[in-house]
């Protein structure tokens, strides 16, 4: 073997050293992220504040599509100081990657159709972001305790900076 094609072999060989080690954790990430979908499977109910009101929620979490995507449904009937209720009613699927990211699109009744992204964050939680350049921009915390699941809702103001408008906290319904 040429002493130049013996050198250029070792540095394949060593940058594959490098790489497969990689290999089983993208597959460890996935499992992790369809591990916390599986984990959210089922109905929850439970109250909060949307945009400075007390809400009442319910969601839904179930794989779709031959569980291809995780599914999510949600319904928020919020309540105005003045006694007015409004309700917020979505959908969206969620695609998970290979490598453990997230894609996906959520519809909801306002006529919105935005794009998602998202993985795991270090803490465990599942950080979905949400809409475009050319939509409003957000993201929703969606972390899973012992007894609960709590999501954090926040959008991007005009001044670049996230302000939160959605605090929940719910619990799965028996059965």
């Amino acid at each position: 073997v040429p002493a130049g094609r013996d050198a250029g072999m070792k540095r394949v060989a060593a940058l594959l050293a490098l790489l497969l080690p990689c290999a089983p954790a993208a597959a460890a990430d996935e499992a992790g992220t369809r591990g916390f979908f599986a984990a959210l499977a089922g109905d929850w109910q439970g109250q909060g504040e949307t945009l400075g009101m007390p809400s009442v929620q319910q969601a839904r979490w179930e794989p779709a599509l031959d569980a291809a995507f995780f599914r999510f449904v949600f319904d928020n009937r919020m309540t105005a100081a003045d006694g007015k209720a409004s309700r917020f009613r979505a959908e969206a699927f969620y695609r998970v990657g290979p490598d453990g990211t997230i894609s996906g699109t959520w519809l909801d009744s306002r006529g919105m159709t935005l794009p998602l992204t998202g993985s795991m964050d270090d803490s465990g939680a599942l950080v979905i972001l949400w809409g475009s350049e050319t939509t409003e921009r957000g993201r929703s915390t969606y972390r899973l305790l012992e007894d609960a699941l709590e999501i954090t809702d926040e959008v991007v103001g005009e001044d670049g900076n996230w302000r939160v408008f959605g605090q929940t906290r719910l619990v799965r319904e028996p059965g």
